[in-house]
């Protein structure tokens, strides 16, 4: 019995052996579109030569790079949908390539979250002319000759016996030498194991598998309520009370580094620096990107330990400010408030239609402040508004301030910002910071503009940047070998008169506390401590505004 319809058996003659496809295919895979996988390995055996037994490893790491390949070829190449999957491969794999090679992404288990997350906008922002053209070219084109190419499978139970063979022989090829090296392999690969992130198309389907397992079909935890026993202190029945209202602004891939509240030459922030905001200059990020960030930044877990998938499944800061009885509520313009607002009020602007401030490819943030005063006068007294800006979002830094604020120039008028020097990217990335300081101004104004109302402001970004530097762009990557451009980040204070005197909130310690270490694990307890809450969860040495009070 033969698994393939043949007319002919001259044509079956010269249809290619299914096994001499997949082995081309492998090669091309290998070949052209794992160059950054090949220079990395370049580079960390390079780094490892003079250990012992330098050659075994390196053969050692080929053989296990070669066996995972031929391992997934193995797996895929049945009749009937053995070209298809095998064509679908290699367009994975050459997008893969493509974004790998051009910005230095690499293709973990958040990059690809945030793939399957992104908003359409965003999402489009990434599709380029040079993206397109090189993917047509080594994706689709070899993806369509192979779907061309006539194949002839053997039949059944001798196919069998060799795809067993085939198996057998690639998981020696990844498991015997890495025995044989021992601990000389087990310490190259724990210290290396970053170069599966270029792996195409390994990285893909590895962190493809990981996210749905996590996110997707992973049984849905029952809720966690926390902070249950949250109350807000009493108010003073012989005064008058006063409406008290934060706004926290969560910034989007805003790095420290371009802030000139931190150093910088450029003035970036102009209006916090003549607001007199109080700038921590040692903040840091929980992730370098927004899908683990913002749920980290609201959990009341640190960095250290967090973890996705129970922080979805337990209150979060606004839960416990909620059930404390302050009125919540986010307003969004970035990629949503993943999960974070599922259980106050919220709305999404990304869609808006406001002239002026949307077009086709979304809005501009100002778009969150078009009906800000009307917004805070709705809410009840205290009240948390969360502004979740789009702030620098990459790798469009052009299309995210109006041109008003097209201030530093030469800038990078194209999403393929690896086009452009790097002067260019940084003018158009700075525009972004100008811009998001201006949204902050826009905001300290707004509540200067109601002095009956205690006020005060928090911004933190979710993470950093890379503007090109070490040749890597945007974010995401690890965070162990992450540079420091996605992990440090701006953060920042203002308050309101009203607010100081009534709280007695001291300035000057504020002041002497900017200088000291801080972190998104701050935000969570930091954001209690605005509002006096009073719960078990809450702990003071990770409140930032702690001893400043009183």
């Amino acid at each position: 019995m033969i698994i393939q319809d043949q007319p002919s058996q001259r044509r079956a003659r010269r249809a290619l052996p299914a096994w001499a496809l997949g082995a081309v295919v492998a090669v091309y895979i290998l070949a052209v579109l794992n160059r950054g996988l090949w220079t990395e390995l370049h580079a960390a055996l390079a780094a490892s030569q003079g250990i012992q037994g330098f050659w075994g490893l390196s053969v050692t790491v080929c053989c296990r790079l070669v066996g995972n390949l031929v391992l997934t070829l193995a797996l895929v190449m049945w009749p009937r949908i053995g070209k298809a999957l095998l064509a679908l491969l290699i367009v994975i794999s050459a997008a893969s390539a493509f974004y790998a090679d051009t910005f230095g992404v690499r293709l973990n288990e958040e990059i690809i979250q945030s793939i399957f997350e992104t908003q359409r906008a965003e999402a489009m922002a990434m599709i380029t002319t040079g993206s397109v053209t090189w993917i047509a070219l080594f994706g689709v084109l070899p993806a369509v000759l192979v779907l061309l190419v006539p194949v002839r499978f053997m039949p059944v139970w001798r196919s069998l016996s060799w795809r067993a063979v085939i198996v057998l022989v690639a998981a020696a090829l990844m498991l015997v030498p890495p025995m044989l090296m021992g601990r000389t392999y087990v310490y190259f690969e724990r210290n290396h194991r970053t170069m599966y992130e270029v792996f195409n198309p390994y990285a893909a389907l590895s962190g493809t598998f990981h996210y749905l397992q996590r996110d997707v079909f992973r049984r849905k935890r029952v809720m966690v309520p926390i902070g249950t026993d949250a109350t807000l202190p009493p108010t003073d029945a012989s005064v008058a009370p006063r409406k008290r209202v934060v706004v926290l602004v969560v910034g989007e891939t805003a790095r420290a580094e371009n802030q000139s509240l931190q150093g910088y030459a450029r003035d970036t922030n102009p209006e916090m620096k003549r607001a007199g905001a109080i700038y921590f200059s040692d903040a840091w990020s929980c992730g370098t990107a927004t899908t683990v960030s913002v749920p980290c930044m609201f959990s009341d877990m640190t960095r250290a330990k967090f973890d996705k998938p129970v922080a979805k499944s337990h209150w979060n800061a606004l839960d416990v400010l909620q059930h404390a009885g302050v009125d919540v509520f986010w307003r969004d313009n970035d990629e949503g408030c993943k999960d974070v607002c599922a259980r106050v009020p919220n709305d999404d602007l990304t869609n808006a239609r406001v002239a002026g401030l949307c077009d086709a490819d979304g809005c501009v943030d100002e778009v969150l402040l078009a009906d800000l005063p009307e917004r805070l006068a709705k809410m009840r007294s205290p009240a948390l508004l969360v502004l979740h800006i789009k702030g620098s979002h990459g790798p469009s830094y052009f299309q995210r301030y109006p041109s008003a604020f097209n201030v530093f120039k030469p800038g990078c008028e194209t999403a393929e910002v690896q086009t452009c020097t790097y002067a260019q990217t940084v003018a158009s990335y700075d525009n972004t910071i100008l811009y998001t300081d201006h949204i902050l101004g826009r905001v300290v104004d707004t509540l200067k503009a109601a002095p009956d109302i205690d006020s005060a402001m928090m911004y933190l970004s979710d993470h950093g940047e890379s503007l090109g530097e070490h040749d890597i762009y945007l974010h995401g990557a690890d965070w162990d070998t992450a540079p420091t451009q996605q992990k440090h980040i701006p953060m920042l204070m203002w308050f309101s008169p009203g607010w100081v005197s009534d709280t007695g909130m001291r300035l000057e310690c504020l002041n002497q506390r900017r200088v000291q270490p801080a972190s998104q694990d701050n935000l969570f307890h930091t954001l209690l401590g605005f509002f006096g809450t009073r719960t078990s969860v809450y702990k003071p040495e990770l409140d930032l505004l702690s001893g400043c009070r009183g």
